[in-house]
């Protein structure tokens, strides 16, 4: 066994391992899962390459190293989760484990990674076993490996892809097209059957079909819609993904082809096309598993889709939204955004507000949770831990203890307590000690607070700083303790980003006076002086908050890892003898001084411009300011509704703000605004909040405040004893510090001209945010005091303002009515339409316990809720009580039965219905719309001998629900108008009578009688309401009468009209037509003589007998008469004589004379058939001119074709104008256009001769460049006399010699040969040339050409000799000048002459080069020096190391020579 000092050698022998450790072998830092720049969840759909990488490295953390809990954010309701629990959380949901509701909202901040999130979920759901997702769950399991486990078996258990909808809110779309586009381009891309789905949408079938049809033929017309380059699959494919652009596109071609665009048939829904999906494609067995919508930016969506409704689509949210509830067991929404919802509706126009409001109270109802992936955890995520043995020795020996770490940072950053991983101790060691290590716990929080909002850094930059300051250490080897000090991270990458910030007025001058203060003093500065200086720097950019000087100097050891000794030092140095650092007493910090304005500058002239407002402008600031700048919130919430089994939103207070001069106005708007608030969603109460300077008495103030609202209250006619949930909360400013700060607040937000803003907008946000919190504060403790007034002459009780408030309203609404309906989010929304349809039916009397068990479970349970439990107007026997079981309902329905009836019981008053609604909605009721509907529903649907009377007019219930149903509640306009009253039974027996008789009476004249008998009726007694419906039935079958009688006095006129316009204008046409449509009316009035009178019979009869005569008559005179003088008209004229002379005979009878016509329609018929072939023979040439265009390569075997098509067509022309001479024109049109044809054709053959004559005469070739064209041009000639065979032949000799020569013109176009050589290898290609051809000449003139090529080619040579010798052969004169080296460098030169020199240029050339070579000898020393100054490095050195043997033994054979 060991020693004790065996154990210790062990020991040291394990350190000093550990001291030789390097840091990346302890822990690394992945950067690999790192995603450089902001992630789209567009690339799902677009970038599938880049939406793979990015998948791949998202970084998920788990519950281990959570950093939040839901105590770390304020007022905030929702759920905290980490990534990886939250992943798992929506796999439960999709895949049915945790059945729930199919909406998830998830708020997280700008730069936190929620799009990264959005993607890598797309990329996952979209196809669970791929490599990528195997990846992404790899990720997943290593943040939990439990949650990784879970989720892989989730994924696996169906094995099914999900169709996923990726939305980026960022973008401008019709939000149903665009996810009806992308199901249907997965679909397509798939390969699947999307015909159930086409048919919801017809149109777009139409137009594919209308394409693949017409595509070829209206090609111009699709070029100029979707450009040249487009083709008809593109379009098609499009279509199939009923892109509603391209749609656009197509129908207006489909306009101008037919006349009308494409119409949509059916109503096209977003609903019903996510139905089809869910129960076509998802499920066990099918494609997919379910529908995932993921909804990134969801917020800036819905400021987009008020502002541009027309583009985004008339009420999209509400149909995604009920789309998805209704289909919630196949289709989930997921949606990012990343603000609470409400805090959209201030960031557009006020106008828009109310739209917005409306959706985001819809979407607000869903379950939020709040995805808390904040960057300690991400950091304890991203630093793998390789060695833990090692791990747990370096923490042991970091030279700090963690709670005294964590108590002194509790003091430097307050804020700290609001986040309970770093005030938690268990939390604290293990994510920020353990997970985050190397990092200092300060280092960890300074990059947090770099990374809040407002601050410099996004969250993906603070990582890749860390990356980048993690790379620089990885492979030293560290000792044991090692840690990374906030000072650490100040390299110039950060220092870079705050001095970014800076310019744009972001958080002070802190940087910029570093920076001046290091590029002043950078080479006289220590290296612990210079770590001070970032110490100060990253203090101030984290807010660090220090209660002393001493303390101060213990936060900057901390943060550069030194003796505070040491520190001390330094700091004593930059503030005395460089004068850079300057101590600030209020603030208890050290500020960098340069050359800029000191910031107690700023302060002392924030403070001075403050103090030019007086108290009585500070009090309009509160009055004005304080809700804008978000200092009052708008809404006070209470209790009182839920207490009192009331669901809807009304029992809170709006808040208003004003001071004593404006409160009476105040006061009385507060109490119009009360008696107008009669909405569901609308605050009965009215909360003003008044500002009271520091120069008043308060008791006073409260007196007179006091006395104004008795006042207003008197003048409204409204009773204090009564009251009103009306509040004055006084905010007394006793030492006027909350005014001097919301003046303050003013200069910043309004006052500072431009040249101090310039100078001071470092500083400025900073203070603002201060002052902004700190008047918060004050508002809080001023409310605390208490000081408040009510609208009422009783003692309101409560210890705190909430209480209070709650029980004004238990005091001025003690009778309050129970409505316990759910779902009141918005008057507009789900619940609202519910209530609609209980207020009709129980208007009409169809509520009772069947109808309500026949409701869907939604309907069912509401109507429970309020009519059966709360209410209980439902009996036993399950029909509606006469007098219901609650108190209160009760007691209103006795109220307004005594109303209704007079004192003698015997008489009855009439009952305004608005004055009821102003009724129920007034204390001590406080009812609102929808409750005050369904009570006044309840109370006329439940008696049978009642009226009603709008504008003092009978009026059927159904017809008054349509003008009284504004919307979903009733119209406080039409309640205003309506009268109850009650009706006598001897009024209701008259009417029985009455509408007994008229319901007897058949013939439609005498219906008409009774209709206008029962105004009369009316007018003397209102309409029983249970009668109404019989009387609706009568009047509705006497509307039909009427609608027939007036069709048969429109017909018979119409038809007698006709006879006598035929008469008058000898139209035998308009006689029979006439007179066939009176046979046809008598006919109909035969089969039904019960509703016709023996009056009207006759009267058809006699006319129809008169036009019969008339018909009869004229008909012998009229056919002869009848003839077609063009094949054209034949079809129209048989239509004429057959179809409509004929039908009008049959139907008189006149069998006879119908045969006659069919005879001559036949012998008309016979003499045109010689037309149809004189049309075919005009048309053929048509067709055949507009089919052969000519162009310059029209070939000449089918030019020749086309001359003997029209010698044919010529001769029918021919012969056709023998037959006829009423077509000559048509013929002699069609002759001249063939004609045109002809001389057309003939004169394109000349030219073709024109052309291959001019390729024979060739005589001048220049450059390579004609050469090509003579060939090209050869090429298309073998083209056009293709199938002339000689002519053919001809021309590939030519082409043939073409090519030889350009190989030739190449061979002698080359620089490097001689005069001599060039000369002769001229004439050697041209023999060449000739051989080539032995059994003929050749084609082209050789003698010629290559003369001329000769000639272009030697002046291109004698331009470059002439050009070289300018540039380089010197004049012998200024040889003589040169020294060794510009000699030397002419001669290498001059030696290198080109071959294309003559002689006599080489001559001179030779004469320079003796001219260097004669100054190298006069200049040898000169010349051997520059011979070494062009050698080689290497030869230089060989040849010094040989010239210093040289010299040795010159100086050893000098010596002895001496």
């Amino acid at each position: 066994m060991l020693g004790m000092s065996g154990h210790l050698f062990i020991l040291s022998l394990y350190e000093e391992e550990c001291a030789e450790m390097k840091l990346a072998d302890i822990v690394k830092f992945r950067k690999d899962l790192l995603f450089d720049g902001a992630v789209q969840l567009g690339w799902f759909e677009n970038n599938q390459e880049l939406a793979v990488r990015a998948a791949e490295h998202f970084v998920f953390h788990g519950p281990q190293y959570h950093g939040v809990r839901e105590d770390d954010l304020d007022s905030s309701s929702y759920s905290l989760v980490d990534t990886a629990t939250f992943a798992l959380d929506i796999f439960k949901r999709i895949t049915g484990e945790n059945p729930d509701e199919p909406f998830t909202m998830a708020i997280a901040g700008y730069g936190t990674g929620k799009s990264h999130l959005a993607l890598t979920l797309a990329c996952l759901l979209s196809d669970p076993a791929s490599h990528v997702s195997e990846k992404i769950l790899a990720n997943l399991t290593m943040a939990d490996e439990e949650i990784g486990k879970q989720a892989k078996e989730l994924l696996q258990s169906s094995n099914q892809p999900y169709i996923v909808v990726a939305l980026n809110g960022m973008a401008d779309f019709d939000l149903g097209a665009e996810i009806i586009r992308q199901i249907l381009q997965l679909l397509n891309r798939k390969g699947i059957d999307t015909s159930a789905l086409e048919n919801l949408r017809p149109r777009f079938k139409q137009a594919i079909n209308f394409t693949k049809s017409f595509y070829d033929t209206l090609a111009n017309e699709y070029a100029e819609e979707f450009g040249t380059t487009c083709d008809v699959e593109t379009i098609v494919e499009e279509l199939k993904c009923q892109n509603e652009e391209v749609f656009r596109k197509v129908s207006r071609i489909y306009e101008k082809k037919m006349g009308s665009p494409i119409q949509a048939v059916g109503q096209e829904s977003l609903h019903d096309f996510i139905q089809v999906v869910k129960q076509t494609y998802c499920g066990p067995g099918k494609p997919f598993a379910g529908v995932v919508i993921l909804f990134d930016e969801f917020g800036r969506y819905l400021e987009f889709s008020v502002q541009k409704p027309h583009v985004a689509g008339s009420g999209a949210l509400q149909q995604l939204f009920e789309c998805v509830q209704a289909n919630s067991d196949g289709v989930f929404l997921l949606c990012f955004i990343q603000y609470e919802l409400k805090a959209y509706i201030s960031r557009v126009a006020p106008e828009l507000r109310e739209d917005l409001s409306r959706y985001v109270t819809r979407y607000d109802s869903l379950r939020k949770v709040r995805l808390s992936t904040n960057l300690e955890t991400l950091i304890a995520n991203l630093f793998e831990k390789k060695d833990k043995v090692v791990l747990e020795k370096q923490l042991e020996n970091t030279g700090f203890e963690s709670n005294l770490v964590q108590t002194l940072m509790r003091k430097w950053f307050p804020d700290l307590e609001n986040h309970a991983l770093w005030v938690d101790e268990d939390r604290f060691n293990r994510t920020i000690l353990e997970g985050c290590w190397p990092l200092h716990p300060c280092s960890t929080w300074a990059l947090y607070k770099l990374t809040s909002v407002g601050r410099s850094l996004q969250q993906r930059s603070s990582l890749s700083l860390l990356a980048e300051i993690f790379q620089e250490v990885e492979n030293k080897e560290i000792a044991l303790g090692y840690t990374i000090f906030p000072v650490d991270l100040c390299n110039q990458t950060l220092i870079n980003e705050f001095l970014a910030s800076e310019y744009y007025g972001q958080q002070g001058a802190t940087a910029n006076s570093y920076e001046s203060v290091l590029q002043k003093y950078q080479y006289e500065l220590t290296d612990e002086e210079k770590l001070v200086l970032k110490a100060v720097l990253l203090s101030a950019k984290i807010g660090l908050k220090a209660e002393s000087k001493q303390s101060y100097f213990q936060a900057i050891a901390v943060f550069c890892g030194r003796e505070i000794e040491k520190i001390e030092i330094a700091v004593d140095s930059l503030e005395n003898e460089y004068a850079v650092l300057e101590w600030n007493d209020l603030l208890n910090q050290y500020e960098i001084v340069d050359d800029a304005v000191p910031k107690r500058k700023f302060l002392a002239q924030l403070a001075a411009k403050a103090d030019e407002y007086d108290l009585a402008t500070r009090a309009e600031i509160f009055a004005q300011k304080s809700m804008p700048w978000e200092i009052i919130p708008q809404i006070y919430n209470t209790d009182f509704g839920p207490e009192n089994m009331i669901s809807t939103k009304e029992w809170n207070y709006r808040i208003h703000t004003c001071h004593f001069d404006i409160l009476e106005v105040q006061i009385e708007y507060a109490v119009r605004t009360w008696l107008d608030s009669i909405e569901v969603d609308k605050e009965k109460g009215q909360l003003i909040y008044c500002y009271v300077g520091s120069e008043s008495n308060l008791e006073v103030v409260k007196d007179n405040a006091f006395e104004k609202l008795q006042s207003i209250m008197q003048k409204n006619n409204l009773d204090l004893a009564i009251g009103a949930p009306i509040a004055v909360l006084f905010l007394h400013d006793v030492d006027g510090t909350f005014g001097q700060r919301l003046a303050e607040y003013a200069v910043l937000d309004e006052l500072m001209n431009d040249a101090e803003y310039d100078r001071y907008k470092n500083f400025m946000n900073d203070r603002k945010n201060n002052l902004e919190q700190e008047i918060r504060n004050q508002v809080t403790d001023l409310q605390r005091a208490m000081q408040i007034i009510f609208a009422t002459d009783k003692e309101v009780s409560g210890s705190k303002l909430k209480q209070k408030l709650t029980n004004l309203f238990d005091i001025v609404y003690p009778l309050r009515v129970p409505f316990p309906f759910d779902g009141f989010h918005t008057s507009r929304g789900n619940a609202a339409k519910d209530c609609q349809l209980f207020t009709i039916d129980l208007f009409k009397g169809n509520v009772d316990h069947e109808w309500i068990t026949a409701r869907p479970p939604q309907q069912r349970n509401r109507a429970n809720s309020v009519l059966v439990d709360a209410w209980r107007i439902i009996g036993k026997d399950g029909l509606i009580r006469q007098i219901p079981g609650n108190q209160e309902v009760r007691g209103i329905i006795e109220l307004l039965d005594s109303k209704l009836d007079t004192e003698d019981g015997e008489s009855s008053q009439p009952l305004n219905m608005g004055e009821v609604l102003k009724l129920l909605c007034s204390p001590p009721y406080g009812c609102n719309i929808a409750s005050a509907g369904l009570l006044l529903a309840y109370f006329v649907g439940s008696k049978k001998d009642v009226q009603l009377l709008q504008d003092n007019q009978s009026i059927n219930i159904d017809r008054w629900l349509q003008n009284a149903m504004v919307g979903n509640f009733l119209s406080p306009p039409v309640l205003e108008s309506t009268e109850i009253i009650k009706i006598s039974g001897e009024s209701i027996s008259e009417w029985q009578k009455f509408l007994d008789e008229w319901d007897l009476e058949t013939t439609l004249i005498g219906k008409q009688k009774y209709y206008l008998e029962e105004e009369e009726l009316r007018n003397r007694i209102p309409v029983p309401l249970e009668l109404f419906w019989k009387l609706e039935i009568n009047r509705k079958e006497t509307m039909e009468a009427l609608e027939e009688l007036n069709e048969f006095y429109k017909e018979f006129n119409d038809a007698l009209e006709k006879v006598q316009n035929g008469i008058e204008k000898d139209s035998f046409p308009q006689i029979s037509w006439g007179a066939a449509q009176l046979a046809e009316l008598y006919r109909k009035m035969e089969e039904e003589p019960e509703k016709w009178s023996d009056k009207q019979m006759e009267e058809v009869a006699e006319k129809l007998a008169e036009a019969r005569s008339e018909t009869k008559l004229r008909f012998d005179d009229w056919l002869p008469s009848q003839k077609v003088y063009h094949i054209r008209q034949l079809e129209k004229f048989k239509d004429k004589m057959r179809y409509q002379i004929g039908e009008n005979l049959k139907k008189l009878g006149f069998d006879e004379e119908r045969e006659k016509l069919e005879k001559h329609v036949e012998l008309v018929e016979q003499n045109v058939e010689f037309l149809a072939e004189l049309e075919r023979a005009i048309s053929d040439v048509d067709a055949m001119i507009s089919a052969n265009a000519i162009t310059d390569m029209t070939k000449i075997s089918a030019l020749h074709d086309w001359l003997k098509q029209a010698e044919k067509l010529n001769e029918r022309l021919k012969k056709a104008r023998m037959h006829r001479r009423l077509a000559q024109d048509d013929i002699n049109n069609a002759v001249k256009r063939l004609e045109d044809f002809i001389l057309a054709c003939e004169k394109q053959l000349e030219s073709y001769q024109d052309r291959a004559a001019e390729i024979y005469n060739v005589r001048e070739i220049n450059s390579l460049s004609d050469i090509a064209n003579w060939r090209n041009e050869v090429a298309n000639l073998i083209q056009i006399f293709e199938g002339q065979d000689r002519d053919v032949e001809d021309l590939m000799s030519v082409q043939k010699q073409l090519e030889l020569i350009e190989y030739h013109y190449k061979l002698l176009d080359n620089t490097s040969l001689g005069s001599e050589e060039f000369e002769r290898l001229c004439g050697q290609l041209r023999d060449e040339n000739d051989l080539a051809f032995v059994d003929d000449s050749p084609p082209l003139d050789n003698e010629f050409i290559y003369q001329s090529i000769k000639e272009s080619i030697s002046i291109k040579r004698k331009q470059i000799a002439d050009e070289w010798m300018k540039n380089t052969v010197p004049k012998l004169e200024a040889i003589e000048k040169f020294d060794a080296s510009t000699a030397h460098s002419y001669m290498t030169r001059l030696n290198s002459m080109p071959p294309v020199l003559s002689e006599h240029q080489r001559g001179i050339a030779q004469q320079a080069i003796e001219a260097c070579e004669k100054r190298l000898e006069l200049l040898e020393v000169e010349g051997a020096l520059a011979l070494f100054e062009r050698l080689s490095k290497e030869n230089k050195m060989l040849f010094l190391k040989r010239i210093i043997n040289e010299i040795k033994d010159f100086y050893v054979n000098y010596a002895k020579s001496s």
